[in-house]
């Protein structure tokens, strides 16, 4: 197989990245039309598919930018890459929740799978595909129809990209830490995969 495409895996990596010098950035055009965009390694997974890059992004800068409150998008998407095992997602969410006003107790909260309602949510949603009538109600309270139809696409579309992140073995960027990320590995699931 080829070097680009191939299950070989230096590191883990199956898919390596295209260096930043290489990059067309007008791949990005849909989520910064003004501005180089920094150099990322999910990023740089992108450059290697652009017409999947642009329909993806166009579906993620939706989801960056919806209904729901950040804190909440920041605390159902740390849950997802919990539950999933992906430690980019981690890593870089961490840093955006921190920012959004994420207290170091809700992090824990959602590394330690706490019972609380967004827990819940991705949890059922991640292993069921769907809500109890219970967790439903329980989000009414809060989250009107917009926003609910927002954070059942934020759980749905981040836990695609984690499923892609963890698949061709993304590495973290080197200026992120791993945030504490002591995820149990699965038997399903290892970056030092065999050939």
């Amino acid at each position: 197989m080829s070097e680009q495409g191939g299950t070989a895996a230096r590191d883990g990596v199956r898919i390596p990245p295209v260096p930043y010098d290489e990059w067309d950035h007008e791949v990005f055009s849909v989520i910064s039309a003004t501005r180089k965009l920094p150099q990322a390694n999910v990023l740089g997974i992108f450059q290697r598919h652009p017409d999947l890059a642009r329909a993806f992004l166009t579906f993620n800068m939706h989801l960056n930018t919806t209904t729901l409150p950040v804190r909440v998008r920041e605390l159902a998407v740390l849950r997802v890459a919990w539950r999933r095992g992906s430690k980019y997602e981690w890593a870089s969410h961490v840093l955006i929740a921190r920012k959004a006003g994420v207290s170091e107790a809700e992090i824990e909260e959602v590394r330690t799978g706490a019972d609380t309602l967004l827990n819940r949510a991705v949890d059922e949603l991640d292993g069921d595909s769907g809500l109890s009538d219970a967790t439903y109600a329980a989000l009414t309270a809060d989250l009107d129809e917009r926003q609910l139809m927002d954070l059942v696409f934020t759980i749905g579309g981040y836990a695609m990209l984690t499923m892609a992140l963890n698949t061709f073995g993304v590495e973290l960027d080197p200026v992120i830490s791993e945030e504490n990320f002591n995820f149990p590995k699965r038997e399903w699931y290892s970056h030092q995969r065999e050939g």
